[in-house]
């Protein structure tokens, strides 16, 4: 196995670490979650980039040009939908609902990019959707709705996200990461005025918020990107199944939140709408 597939499977275990890292927080609201995290990771990612490229980072942020903003943009999206979805809902169905992103990817790059599909992704559509409505619908009287809802349409913003960065693939994309915590950090100070709840939060969530930007969301972005520029996307796709498979674990590891049963058979079915998807990709 070659350093890049070990980076594709590390990232997914620093993406997972999100939700256990929120029920750690003590008082801090999904916007200054959000706000905090965004920025640091908006930071993060600069860094990178002119340590990778040194003098030649302003040329390659302008060769990313307008489709690294407009992915980022909608990066940002999914990533504010994330927080918010794991503070009104388990970890489990958060990261579940929300790893139906590449499946929703694979039809709007059908529309869009016109990329081939298969009729085994139509059934793989017709799992992901059976899952997803089995863990939504187990929440139905709960004040859990909510938050499945928003992570439904984090699915929409990521789905979107994954089909602008294979349109603009001929050139080096990280930079859209760099504009997501950006747009976020200014999405979500704008919400912290609105909601008169300030910037101010406990010292210990500000710095597990900057933990998730540089490391859970920035190391394991940075790795990603890393590994996409050799490993397959059947592989990276298969690969980024780690998040919603071991979150889960570590909220019910470090808080002992327990998984619902609906939740386990409605991301039970998704899955496998997920891997039927991934393996048919493999065959094409």
């Amino acid at each position: 196995m070659g350093r890049h597939h070990l980076f594709a499977i590390s990232a997914p275990i620093f993406w997972s670490i999100s939700g256990i890292t929120v029920r750690f927080m003590e008082g801090a609201t999904a916007w200054q979650i959000n706000f905090y995290r965004s920025s640091s990771l908006a930071v993060f990612v600069f860094v990178f980039l002119a340590l990778r490229y040194g003098t030649g980072v302003h040329r390659m942020l302008k060769e990313s040009g307008s489709i690294a903003i407009f992915a980022g943009l909608i990066l940002s999206g999914a990533m504010i939908c994330n927080i918010v979805a794991l503070v009104h809902t388990t970890v489990a169905n958060a990261v579940l609902v929300m790893a139906g992103g590449p499946i929703l990817a694979a039809v709007v790059g059908k529309i869009v990019l016109k990329e081939e599909t298969s009729p085994i992704l139509w059934i793989s559509i017709v799992l992901a959707l059976v899952g997803i409505a089995v863990m939504v619908g187990g929440n139905y009287s709960q004040d859990r709705l909510f938050g499945d809802l928003v992570a439904l349409v984090g699915v929409v913003f990521f789905g979107f996200y994954a089909v602008a960065i294979r349109y603009g693939k001929a050139t080096d994309m990280t930079p859209a990461v760099m504009f997501g915590g950006i747009s976020g950090a200014v999405v979500a100070g704008v919400m912290c005025f609105a909601t008169n709840t300030g910037f101010s939060a406990p010292v210990t969530d500000i710095y597990l918020c900057l933990m998730l930007g540089i490391i859970q969301l920035g190391i394991g972005s940075v790795l990603f990107a890393i590994a996409a520029q050799s490993v397959p996307a059947v592989g990276l796709t298969l690969y980024a199944l780690g998040e919603p498979l071991l979150a889960p674990l570590w909220a019910w590891l470090g808080v002992g939140e327990a998984t619902g049963f609906l939740t386990f058979i409605g991301g039970g079915i998704l899955i496998s709408g997920l891997l039927l998807h991934v393996f048919s990709s493999r065959t094409e």
